[in-house]
């Protein structure tokens, strides 16, 4: 049985491909560093199938004999999140560390690593430029790496509407970051978890890069509108200017309340939509599912 080695696969997107992976034979091992519910990630596969595995480093032996023996490993941790180390650690330097120990696996057959839409190299974003610099890295040191490039991804558990959605229900007046002009692509979970099933199947080699967006173009003013309109009730959007929304953000997200990080609300400030760089879900032939219609879905539940 081919091993996949997914970190990152106790998350929402994780386990979603844990899940799809499995019913294809596959044993899948979850390393993990933050607590994790073990017995539910194994019931993600029939018994056995599925091992959760703890490592505080990659230095953990354990791991580094995981790693220089499976088939293919995915790359989930892009954090949003600077508390615990600067974004060129905990991306770069942790791929780069990863790396060296794949490098000792002859069995490897491809790296999948998971990027974002609107990685651009003049963006003056440090997590941006972790990731611009990660994904030159991976192509520099592996014959076969796919990058993919999600849109916001959204579903039943996920971290962006499911956060949303209560804000909405208990305030009339919500706040709206910058002028709501910009545009986003969101893109359904079990879209992206088939694509990454096809790769993972085919014989796809050398490097790729798959941007990976629903069919619907928002702006997040029509976001919040529509979500307005889902749950049914009227809002009044107050534009906060991006200036003072980065002060109030910076106070807020050192408290456990906040919706989003100064990072995340970099998003609010530009466009993040597929620019046609390499491949899509057209390659597979698939066609994403309405992700208007999927945030309805969640809206009403």
């Amino acid at each position: 049985m081919k091993s996949i080695v997914i970190f990152g696969g106790s998350g929402f997107v994780g386990k979603n491909l844990v899940r799809i992976l499995a019913k294809n034979g596959f044993k899948i091992i979850v390393p993990y560093q933050t607590p994790t519910n073990e017995p539910k990630l194994r019931l993600l596969g029939a018994l056995g199938q599925v091992i959760p595995i703890y490592f505080s480093s990659l230095k953990d032996r354990r791991i580094r004999l995981v790693l220089q023996e499976c088939t293919i490993c995915i790359n989930l941790k892009t954090t949003w999140d600077k508390k615990k180390g600067s974004f060129n650690k905990n991306i770069f330097e942790f791929n780069s560390d990863l790396i060296t120990i794949l490098k000792k696996n002859n069995a490897l057959e491809k790296y999948i690593f998971f990027s974002g839409l609107g990685i651009d190299k003049n963006d003056k974003s440090l997590r941006i430029q972790a990731i611009l610099k990660t994904e030159n890295y991976l192509k520099e040191k592996l014959a076969n790496v796919i990058i993919i490039r999600p849109g916001v991804i959204i579903g039943d558990e996920d971290h962006f509407i499911k956060k949303l959605i209560p804000i909405f229900k208990l305030f009339y007046l919500i706040p709206l970051f910058g002028d709501g002009k910009s545009k986003f692509q969101p893109v359904f979970v079990d879209d992206i978890s088939i694509v990454i099933k096809r790769i993972v199947l085919d014989r796809l080699f050398g490097s790729h890069i798959f941007e990976l967006a629903g069919p619907n173009v928002l702006t997040y003013a029509e976001l919040y509108k529509e979500i307005s309109r889902f749950i049914g009730k009227k809002k009044v959007f107050v534009p906060i200017p991006l200036l003072v929304s980065k002060v109030i953000i910076g106070i807020a997200e050192k408290t456990p309340f906040s919706p989003i990080n100064l990072e995340q609300l970099s998003l609010f400030t530009k466009d993040n939509i597929k620019t046609g760089i390499d491949k899509d879900f057209s390659f597979y032939n698939i066609s994403p599912q309405d992700t208007l219609g999927i945030i309805k879905k969640i809206c009403r539940k």
